[in-house]
């Protein structure tokens, strides 16, 4: 549930140790996903009518307010009892002093979208849990997003006798207004995924602090967002169902063989970590903050040999190969192992190997804004591998950006650092 109706605009102060955000504000929209096993008597989860109530009212309170963290370490609020303004203490010495009515204290340490989903989340759970609880809700999830495709979503268990074994979260350090995504894409009434809990509550699982590792090769694991885990971490019932239904193609008698009767579950699980990468709204998530101004970048930086996986849209084969960017950055460099990152998330998608390419550079000159930058993706596609022509030949695209992408001298050398040669770009 994701209403227009369902958003506030408000200032927020982003704060820790050594670094201060300045004060600037966001039109945040509010989203909410209710989970249970199977809908009650009347056919619903849970009336709707009811959650978005609570959320209006709740987005109403924070609305045209500055938002302040109570608990933050590296901020003080002091207000004279006398006065109708409030004084905000900062590191450095840094003073403001704004009107008390306009200000909302909240029991946060720092007001990113993250925090602000959880504190949402338990004030939802303050006023009308015990009814969510009565209808047989399993989880609640609160999404708050300070623009299209960049939020995050904080999930919490309504019956915490169910949670697993709790997990330490690993601490969350803000980024200035970058922040995970939301997004998931498993429906209301599917069973819950496994559930992680912070150490103080058993009831909570944030979705903006786990990680997951995977690995491509045999170089060191990527480390991406939780929808990796969600998506790849198990099979999906809707995937392992359709994969039973595939196989019952083959026939009764070869279907029905024992040893293909894990093979729905796990193929289905496969499916899922192939495609993981649908479920992330942001992919330049995976980069964090590894972004970085180095002075004097401006000579080239070329990044070789990076393995890819990715499955073809049009038969769900699987095509894989080798990527290599170069770039000629103006001041702003990637910290090399996120170009690997980067590229799984695009590449865990159903693709084609054209569009890949494309998404690629154009999200690493979205982050860099380089003078220009080249990609060069060369694969072997299984659907003409293995089908249809049955030829093993390989498939090469470039793709270049940046508004000196068409000089001579940088072109060709751009060229060269992906693997082509000055003869190529004299032709391109």
């Amino acid at each position: 549930m994701a209403l227009q109706d369902m958003k506030f605009s408000a200032a927020h102060f982003v704060a820790f140790e050594g670094f201060r955000e300045p004060l600037h504000g966001h039109n945040y929209t509010v989203g909410a996903r209710i989970g249970s096993k199977r809908p009650q008597a009347d056919g619903y989860v849970v009336d709707f009518g009811d959650l978005k109530k609570v959320i209006r009212g709740i987005c109403k309170e924070m609305d045209q307010r500055t938002l302040l963290p109570a608990k933050s370490d590296v901020l003080s609020f002091c207000q004279d009892s006398s006065s109708d303004k409030l004084e905000i203490q900062c590191q450095g010495g840094v003073r403001m002093v704004l009107p008390r009515q306009d200000c909302l204290l909240l029991p946060i340490v720092h007001t990113t979208a993250e925090e602000l989903a959880e504190y949402i989340a338990s004030e939802v759970i303050s006023r009308i849990g015990g009814f969510l609880e009565k209808r047989g809700c399993e989880w609640l999830e609160v999404q708050v997003s300070e623009r299209p495709g960049q939020g995050a979503a904080h999930m919490t268990s309504l019956r915490p006798e169910r949670l697993a074994v709790p997990v330490s979260l690993k601490r969350h350090v803000p980024r200035p207004c970058m922040v995970s995504s939301m997004d998931d894409p498993v429906d209301e009434v599917m069973e819950l995924p496994t559930p992680r809990a912070s150490p103080s509550s058993a009831s909570s699982a944030s979705s903006a602090s786990s990680e997951v590792q995977f690995v491509p090769s045999k170089s060191r694991p990527l480390k991406l967002s939780k929808n990796f885990q969600r998506r790849a971490g198990s099979a999906h019932p809707l995937a392992e169902e359709a994969f039973r239904q595939l196989l019952s193609t083959l026939g009764p008698e070869e279907s029905s063989r024992p040893e293909l009767y894990k093979t729905p579950y796990r193929a289905a699980k496969a499916f899922m970590e192939m495609t993981a990468g649908t479920s992330i709204t942001d992919p330049l998530e995976a980069v964090g903050d590894a972004v970085f101004e180095v002075e004097g970048a401006h000579d080239l930086v070329a990044v070789r040999d990076i393995p890819f996986h990715s499955l073809c849209e049009h038969h769900l084969l699987p095509f894989s190969g080798t990527a290599h960017i170069a770039y000629f950055p103006d001041g702003r460099v990637l910290g090399l192992s996120k170009f690997a990152r980067l590229l799984q998330v695009f590449a865990r998608r159903l693709q084609l190997q054209e569009r890949l390419t494309h998404q690629f550079v154009d999200a690493v000159f979205e982050l860099l804004s380089p003078k220009a930058v080249a990609v060069s993706l060369e694969a072997t596609h299984a659907c003409m591998s293995h089908r249809g022509a049955s030829v093993p030949s390989s498939t090469r695209t470039i793709a270049l950006r940046g508004p000196q992408k068409d000089d001579p001298a940088l072109k060709e050398q751009l060229l060269l650092g992906v693997g082509r040669g000055g003869a190529v770009a004299a032709r391109l």
